[in-house]
């Protein structure tokens, strides 16, 4: 069983990586082909592979075939939906998923925004809204979170917003399922009674995590606690339990006939599957509900059961029955943690000696101690690999927070979520009790969240898989092999792990996918400049948060020598405030003042230049004190590697082109970012003619409403012998400069990351 199931999934792993999609006869041959090979021993290994390679990609293909008909695409199509889930409000705007009632131009499931609306949907609501959508698609950049593959593993089928006006009208409130009316008004129970720790209390209860803040996540996420927030494991576990000992302690006092051990156990596998309906079913309740349920059958026949053989079974069950689960966080870091503790109960057994209380107590605290010890460094790949943090204080927070929930916060909120149908009062008082728990389990948190190192940031740029692999040794390796202090050198290797930057005389630049707006990386050997910022978003937050944040922390830089911030449009801009409270920024240059910039800006001026690191560094506009505006206030940025040159234009229109023409004779690039996105109010044929570059970038949103880059100037640099390429269609666009070789190492982010439920570009 466990050789079959890791055959299975490492098919359906294999599967994500594929980027042809197959259709659905050659899906039906295969399957065929499969069945054929399993009557074979010797290729049965092979039909296991290929069996969870055809379940994923079968599964995927279902999700492609669903999405919104390309025809319907920005439409404005005026339909009836039901909300499908709780409206997470953000700043001014309201996400939600909705789906169709009657229409077949909407696909099963969408997720849309409205901003600013006149009243808060609510899960459930049947609404009349007029709606654009667009294909599943998101911005792709290297070491960032992939808004696609998030989509396709949610089974989301488009993505859009809601038009204001006042056509958007509510029809019917509260149409749900006996399930969604409990978790609806657990919800607003908790609101009500929770305080400031509601958010935690109704993920805690049903699983409904829309009203945890950002601050939140990160909080847990940096002291490795976000699994407190998730119906796990630990939470199925201690609804079974308290089940059963209540069942078993009913049964026993009444007397009643039979064996009210077969009866508590029973009960105790329909309440924990009951509660995992009740929080969504997601993957982890999932494993944790069907894991029990096999024990409880093995109890019931009296059979001694293989604790990795269930494992490994329901890992294969959950796959088979949603292949693209598999994908999820959840997935990897549940069914992980689950062999790492069955590893740690068979080999971390020590026997109890001296006075038996104490020595109990003493081993159990030991073994607590080990087993968050061993849970860190067995999980430390998969939490590299999915996150790029580890979490030091794990171990001492989980130490204290776990026995916590698991004593008093979850068997209150289960018992108050319980009780409140038939004793109010009582219900109430049991969640005050658990809320006022989580304000002290949250004080904790946040405690350990601000000590030194307690959230360390793992590079992930050309990090090797045998360092990552290193700290699971200590976890597999028995005590006493001499191997086994291999482990320490991976852990210390990760933690002062640091990136590869470019030689001497070479320079990297990034041209990151931030939507309709502009955001450069250039990085040198021991220096990084960042050319704009991006947007801030009406929905909150910026394209600093979202992507050059976490692209920034990817490579390993902490501090920005220089800032530029080429003009003061938002898409430019907006982020600049935000950048400025994550990082360490040495200089800043602005084209235009920067309103609620906390530190000193100096304005772009003409003829400023720099060296480092053997690369050139030198301002071309505007000229000192010409107090422009708009566009033309734009710095044009000259970055030089040898006789190889980059020119970073920002928005500068014909005008500014002009005089860059006039003034300073301009001289040829390699490369140029086309200014203005690509717009006909720049990229004049003189201008171009002049530049004459091997490539030229634009920086544009996908689909955006002017249609940059403009088909006229693409091929008006196309037609002086220039390869064009645009962050809207290539992601983000990254390539090397130096001084002796050129440009090199060209990549095309899009490309890289393909799989077979992306859409082509």
């Amino acid at each position: 069983m466990i050789r079959a199931s890791l055959l299975v999934l490492a098919g359906g792993i294999a599967a994500q990586h594929s980027r042809v999609p197959l259709g659905s006869d050659l899906c039906k041959l295969l399957f065929v082909a499969v069945l054929v090979m399993f009557f074979k021993r010797r290729s049965r290994w092979l039909a296991l592979l290929l069996l969870g390679f055809l379940l994923f990609t079968q599964a995927g293909a279902e999700i492609v075939a669903a999405r919104l008909d390309s025809q319907f695409a920005g439409d404005s199509m005026l339909t009836r939906v039901r909300v499908v889930d709780f409206p997470r409000a953000t700043g001014s705007s309201v996400t939600m998923l909705i789906e169709p009632l009657d229409d077949a131009r909407l696909p099963p499931r969408s997720r849309v925004t409205w901003f600013e609306p006149p009243q808060m949907p609510v899960i459930g609501d049947i609404w009349e809204f007029e709606v654009r959508l667009r294909r599943p698609h998101g911005s792709i950049n290297p070491g960032v979170f992939n808004l696609e593959n998030w989509m396709f593993r949610q089974k989301l089928h488009a993505s859009g917003y809601i038009v204001a006006g006042k056509r958007n009208r509510l029809l019917e409130s509260g149409r749900l399922s006996p399930v969604g009316i409990a978790r609806r008004d657990f919800v607003d129970l908790a609101q009500t009674v929770g305080g400031e720790s509601a958010a935690v209390l109704a993920a805690i209860g049903v699983g409904a995590r829309h009203l945890i803040s950002r601050e939140q996540w990160e909080r847990y996420a940096k002291t490795g606690t976000s699994h407190l927030m998730a119906i796990s494991g630990l939470h199925i576990g201690l609804a079974a339990a308290g089940a059963f000992s209540i069942i078993a302690l009913v049964s026993g006092g009444l007397r009643l006939r039979g064996n009210h051990l077969d009866r508590a156990i029973a009960g105790a596998a329909a309440i924990a599957a009951g509660y995992a309906i009740v929080s969504g079913f997601a993957v982890p309740s999932q494993r944790a509900t069907i894991m029990l349920g096999l024990f409880a059958v093995a109890f019931r026949w009296r059979r001694r059961p293989d604790s990795a053989r269930i494992v490994a079974l329901v890992a294969l069950l959950v796959f088979v029955m949603d292949p693209v689960s598999s994908m999820t966080p959840g997935f990897s870091l549940s069914f992980g943690a689950v062999a790492v503790l069955l590893w740690f109960a068979r080999s971390y057994r020590r026997p109890v000696s001296g006075a038996y209380y104490l020595a109990k107590t003493v081993a159990a605290v030991g073994q607590l101690i080990a087993m968050q010890c061993v849970l860190l460094l067995g999980l430390m790949p998969l939490t590299i690999a999915i996150f790029q943090r580890v979490a030091l204080v794990a171990p001492a927070v989980n130490f204290v927070t776990v026995p916590i929930f698991s004593v008093f916060i979850v068997p209150l909120t289960l018992l108050g979520m319980v009780l409140h149908s038939v004793w109010e009062s009582a219900g109430r008082v049991l969640l005050r009790l658990s809320a006022a728990s989580i304000t002290g389990i949250e004080h904790v948190i946040a405690a350990f969240a601000r000590l030194p190192l307690a959230d360390i940031s793992i590079a992930g740029a050309g990090i090797s898989w045998c360092v990552v692999l290193l700290p699971v040794l200590w976890v597999v390796l028995p005590r006493g092999w001499p191997g086994r202090w291999i482990a320490a050198l991976g852990v210390f290797a990760l933690l002062l792990h640091e990136p590869r930057t470019p030689p001497q005389s070479c320079f990297d630049m990034v041209v990151l996918d931030v939507g309709q707006g502009l955001a450069v990386v250039v990085q040198s050997k021991h220096r990084t400049l960042v050319f704009d910022t991006g947007a801030s978003y009406r929905s909150g937050g910026s394209a600093v948060e979202h992507v050059v944040w976490p692209f920034l922390r990817h490579k390993g830089i902490s501090v920005i020598d220089w800032l530029v911030v080429s003009h003061g449009d938002n898409d430019h801009a907006g982020g600049a405030t935000a950048l400025a409270r994550r990082l360490e920024i040495s200089q800043t240059y602005v084209g235009e003042p920067l309103p609620n910039f906390e530190l000193s800006e100096v304005e772009c001026a003409a003829g400023h230049s720099w060296h480092a690191d053997g690369i050139d560094f030198r301002f071309l506009y505007p000229e000192s004190g010409s107090r422009r505006s708009g566009n033309n206030a734009s710095c044009v940025l000259s970055v030089s590697a040898g006789r190889y040159r980059v020119l970073l234009t920002g928005d500068i229109e014909v005008q500014a082109e002009q005089e860059l023409l006039a003034r300073l004779g301009l001289e040829s690039a390699s490369v140029v970012l086309i200014p203005h996105h690509g717009s006909l109010t720049s990229s004049s044929t003189r201008f171009v003619n002049r530049l004459r570059p091997d490539l030229a970038i634009a920086s544009a949103g996908f689909g955006n409403q002017w249609g940059f880059p403009k088909e006229r100037v693409t091929k008006r640099w196309e037609s002086i012998g220039a390869t064009v390429l645009d962050t809207a269609t290539s992601g983000a666009i990254s390539l090397r400069v130096c001084a002796r070789d050129g440009i090199t190492q060209l990549r095309e982010e899009r490309g890289v990351q393909q799989r077979f439920w992306h859409d082509p570009a």
